[in-house]
């Protein structure tokens, strides 16, 4: 998939600083790799939780994961190898 940007892209705080715009078609992980930005990452797969993010605004598709609880649903955490922007986001490590 190509990680383009500009008007198909959503642009991106995290951390409370803008770091440009992020392509919907790929992960959040992907797009934060392609910006040079290390993010902590294991499976690349959902299962074991170590890149999650808090969503603080914005929407996101979540593509299947088994290792965020119920709670954490509810509480905004995404995992940033399965989450694809979906609209501008503002996101921060949880």
């Amino acid at each position: 998939m190509s990680a383009k940007t500009g008007p198909d892209g959503h642009h991106v705080i995290f951390d409370g600083a803008g770091i440009g715009d992020f392509c919907p078609e790929t992960s959040l992980l992907e797009n934060f790799e392609r910006l040079n930005i290390d993010i902590p990452n294991l499976c690349r797969k959902g299962r074991c939780g170590c890149c999650k993010l808090l969503l603080i605004s914005g929407n996101i598709r979540h593509e299947k994961q088994s290792a965020l609880c119920e709670e954490e649903l509810e509480e905004n955490i995404i995992l940033a190898c399965c989450a694809y922007s979906q609209s501008d986001i503002e996101i921060e490590l949880y």
